[in-house]
C-alpha cells in the first residue's frame, strides 16, 4: 500500500520545504553498500534538514552540468524564463575549479544537475568520473533518460554514479507528450529498463534508481497506474511524487518588494509558519560560475540573492560563511522569511503551488494504493 501525500491529505499549509517531496522505497537493497563515511555524511545531512548542523564547507553541492535540454516541458522554470539566460555548458576551467576545492575540503555530495539535462554536456561522463576521483562519495543525477542508451549506462555505472532519477511524470504516452513535450515516452521506457538491467548485469546494487512523478493537473488521474506500473519493475529503489510548483512568479519582482520592514511584519503576523533548510544544506553553481543559496530560479532582477561568483575571485568556502548567506540563515532561524523577497516569493509560490493541487480531484489524487 503507498501512504498519501501528506503534505496533500493532511495539511493545509505547506511548513517544511521538504514537504513538496514524498518517497516510496520498494527495494531497500542499496543501503547495504553504505559505508561508514556515507552514514556520517547522512547524519550530519539529516540534522542540517532541521537547522542543527552548519560545518565550514557544505555537506552537498549543486552544479549546473548544462543549461541546455532537449524538453520544453510547461512546469520547468527554463520554459518559464525563455529567454533570460543563455544556455551554454559549464567550461573546464570553472569545473576543476569548483572540482579542486570540493577535493580540498573533503565535500561528502554532489548534485550533478540544475535545471536542464546535463547529459547535453559532451565532457558529462568525464565530470562524474573526476568527481569519484576526487572522493566525493555520492554522485546524484536527475535526468529525462531520453538521452539514455546501453553505452552510456554503462559508462554511469562504471564511472561512479550513485542516484540516479529518472523524471517521467506520466504513465501513458498521451498524457507524457503533454507534460514532457519533446521527448519520446517509449524509448524512455525502454532507457530507463535498460539502466535497471544493466545496474544488475554489473551487481551495482548500490547504485540508487528512482522514478519520479510531478503531480499537476495534466497527469493526477495517472498517479495510481504509475505506482503500480513501476512497483515491481527490478532493480528499482524509489518511486517519488513531487508537487508542481509554479515558477512563473519568480520572473517578475515580488508585489512587496516596496514594502517597508514594519510593514512586512504587519502583512505576514498571522502567515503559516515556513521553515527552510536550504541555506544549511548544499548550494548551487550555475555554469556562469554564481554560487547561490539554493536552486530557486534567478533572474535579473533578484540577482542580488547570488552569493558570489567563482570566476569572479569567489569560493565555494567564502560564499557559504559570508555574511550573505548567514544572513540568510539568521533571518530562517527566526522565521521571517518573508523579509527576504526571493525567498518570499519561494513560500508564497509553494503554498498557491500546494492549494492549486489540493483542488485538481477529490478524494485525495494520492490515495492509498
Amino acid at each position: 500500500m503507498m501512504e498519501a501525500m501528506s503534505s496533500i491529505s493532511k495539511q493545509n499549509q505547506i511548513r517544511e520545504y521538504w514537504d513538496v517531496v514524498k518517497e516510496h522505497e520498494i527495494d531497500p537493497s542499496w543501503r547495504q553498500h553504505q559505508s561508514a563515511d556515507y552514514l556520517a555524511y547522512r547524519e550530519k545531512f539529516e540534522l542540517a534538514k532541521r537547522r542543527e548542523y552548519l560545518g565550514p564547507f557544505p555537506l552537498s553541492i549543486e552544479i549546473e552540468a548544462s543549461y541546455h535540454c532537449n524538453l520544453e516541458c510547461p512546469f520547468c522554470p527554463r520554459v518559464a524564463g525563455q529567454g533570460e539566460r543563455r544556455a551554454n555548458h559549464m567550461v573546464l576551467s570553472l569545473w576543476q575549479k569548483i572540482l579542486e576545492e570540493c577535493k580540498a575540503n573533503r565535500l561528502s555530495a554532489m548534485l550533478m544537475d540544475h535545471e536542464a539535462e546535463s547529459m547535453m554536456n559532451p565532457r558529462f561522463f568525464d565530470m562524474v568520473r573526476e568527481a569519484k576521483s576526487a572522493g566525493i562519495l555520492d554522485l546524484w543525477l536527475h535526468t529525462n533518460a531520453n538521452m539514455l542508451s546501453p553505452e552510456r549506462s554503462a559508462r554511469l555505472v562504471d564511472d561512479g554514479i550513485t542516484k540516479v532519477n529518472f523524471s517521467i511524470d506520466a504513465y501513458s504516452e498521451s498524457v507524457y507528450d503533454v507534460v514532457r513535450v519533446g521527448g519520446n515516452f517509449r524509448r524512455v521506457i525502454e532507457n530507463v529498463r535498460e539502466f535497471l538491467k544493466i545496474k544488475q548485469d554489473k551487481q551495482a546494487s548500490h547504485v540508487r534508481t528512482r522514478v519520479s512523478f510531478v503531480v499537476q493537473k495534466d497527469n493526477v488521474h495517472e498517479t495510481e497506474s504509475f505506482f503500480n506500473f513501476w512497483r515491481n519493475e527490478p532493480g528499482l529503489n524509489m518511486i517519488s511524487f513531487q508537487e508542481c510548483i509554479d515558477f512563473s512568479p519568480f520572473e517578475k519582482p515580488d508585489e512587496d518588494r516596496h514594502l517597508s520592514e514594519a510593514k512586512l511584519v504587519q502583512k505576514y503576523a498571522d502567515s503559516e509558519p515556513f521553515h527552510c533548510s536550504q541555506p544549511w544544506e548544499s548550494p548551487v553553481i550555475d555554469t556562469e560560475g554564481n554560487v547561490m543559496p539554493c536552486g530557486v530560479p534567478i533572474r535579473e532582477h533578484s540577482k542580488e540573492f547570488i552569493l558570489g561568483n567563482m570566476n569572479g575571485g569567489d569560493t565555494i568556502k567564502s560564499c557559504w560563511n559570508g555574511t550573505k548567506m548567514e544572513a540568510l540563515r539568521e533571518l530562517h532561524r527566526r522565521g521571517e522569511w518573508y523579509k527576504n523577497p526571493v525567498c518570499r516569493t519561494c513560500v508564497k509560490t509553494l503554498r498557491q503551488s500546494h492549494s492549486n493541487l489540493l483542488v485538481i480531484d477529490k478524494p485525495d489524487p494520492l490515495a492509498e494504493v
